[in-house]
């Protein structure tokens, strides 16, 4: 094949990630938001911004923790090039 020829192919796999991620969401993710908004009795759209902000920073936040023990340059490195 050509330069392209896996390009439909790879576009596919990324639709099929998208939809994966769109399945899992909401069947487990907003289900669990809507169970911590009732027993926090905070608004939704407070507990969606705060759970997809941490959940994005998580790994780097854990990279950071676990270079900061191993006395290796990872964790600073990691808040650095956040």
């Amino acid at each position: 094949p050509g330069k392209y020829g896996l390009l439909p192919l790879y576009c596919m796999g990324v639709l099929y990630m998208f939809v994966g991620l769109a399945i899992v969401c909401d069947e487990f993710f907003v289900p669990s938001l809507e169970l911590f908004v009732e027993e926090w009795e905070i608004s939704l759209d407070v507990a969606g911004a705060t759970f997809m902000a941490a959940g994005g920073s998580a790994p780097e936040l854990f990279t950071s923790f676990i270079g900061t023990f191993k006395k290796s340059d990872v964790g600073f490195g990691t808040i650095v090039g956040s």
